[in-house]
Order: structure tokens, then C-alpha cells, then sequence
């Protein structure tokens, strides 16, 4: 069970990663239909995944929570790297497979990019995705961001290397829509 809301929308509400949440992460990790698109090529044990957690996710370098629904976990949303001083978000995100075309990824990253350009007061989001994974393209894309390039073969999944696509978003931009 999430533990409080940190920021809530219509379905989905947004809380901060606990260390129970941590399963949700191994299993992000674990899962092909998750841990290909998210370039993740190495297991990890759940002993790594504490020090994750202790390390990164823990760490005052990033915002990570975890997205619910009717109190079950369905994904999470971040930004792993906040850059305060040039204010730049990198957005990152992942919502598991049984829950993925219910719309649940659009309003938890609609949750965060609220966040990121109202309260942290961040001038730019990106966001980069592989090239095969057209639901994240389109996700960011019917969120308003712009495609601003593409670093060709970029990441070896499959078997080959594939493109990654890097999409931004400024605050203007958000607040226009």
C-alpha cells in the first residue's frame, strides 16, 4: 500500500518511493515489456535495490514517486536530475504493463509536469526515449513536448542498437497548451 498522497488527480494519485514500494521497482526491472524500453540491462538482487534506494532515490538530487490507483501501485514518475540553478528537469517515468493504454501514465506525468513548472519553478523538461517505444513518444507528444533530436544508435537493445529520441518542454509551453 502507497504511502501518502503527495499530489493527487482525477485517478491517480502520486506518492513518495518507500522502501516497500521497491518490489514495483524490481519488478520494473525485471520485466522485459519494462526493463527493455527503460534500457535497464542488468539484474539486481534486492540488496542493490536497497542501496538504489538509499543512494538515488533517497538522495536530495531527484523527485521519485510512485503513481497508485484505488491504492495499487501502477508505475512511477520522476526527475531523477533536477539542475536548480539552470532549471532543468529530466523526466522519467514507467507504468507497468497491465496497466499501460488506461491513461494512468498521462495524468501521473501531467501530476508531475504540474509540479516541476508550478512549484519547483523549472523552466525546461526533457525527456528521452528509445526510439521503438512509440507509447512514450506518444505520450510526450500529446503532452506538448517537442522532439529535438535524435542521438542515432544510441543504446544496444535486442540485439541492436536503436535511436533515442530527446523531447523538451518549456514552461511557456505548459502553461499555453
Amino acid at each position: 500500500m502507497p504511502g501518502p498522497v503527495f499530489l493527487s488527480g482525477e485517478r491517480v494519485r502520486l506518492h513518495t518511493v518507500e522502501e516497500e514500494d521497491l518490489d514495483a521497482f524490481a519488478r520494473a526491472r525485471s520485466d522485459p515489456d519494462l526493463r527493455i524500453p527503460l534500457c535497464i540491462d542488468t539484474p539486481q538482487n534486492r540488496e542493490g535495490l536497497e542501496e538504489f534506494f538509499e543512494e538515488t532515490i533517497s538522495s536530495d538530487d531527484g523527485y521519485w514517486f510512485v503513481a497508485s490507483v484505488d491504492e495499487e501501485t501502477v508505475g512511477a514518475v520522476m526527475y531523477p536530475n533536477v539542475r536548480e540553478s539552470d532549471g532543468l528537469g529530466e523526466l522519467a517515468y514507467w507504468i507497468l504493463p497491465e496497466y499501460q493504454g488506461a491513461g494512468y501514465g498521462r495524468e501521473a506525468v501531467s501530476l508531475l509536469l504540474e509540479y516541476g513548472f508550478e512549484e519547483l519553478r523549472l523552466n525546461r523538461i526533457q525527456a528521452d526515449c528509445v526510439a521503438t517505444n512509440e507509447a512514450s513518444s506518444g505520450l510526450l507528444e500529446s503532452l506538448g513536448f517537442t522532439r529535438e533530436g535524435q542521438f542515432r544508435e544510441a543504446v544496444f537493445q535486442n540485439g541492436r542498437h536503436v535511436d533515442v529520441r530527446r523531447y523538451g518542454l518549456l514552461a511557456d509551453e505548459w502553461r499555453d497548451r
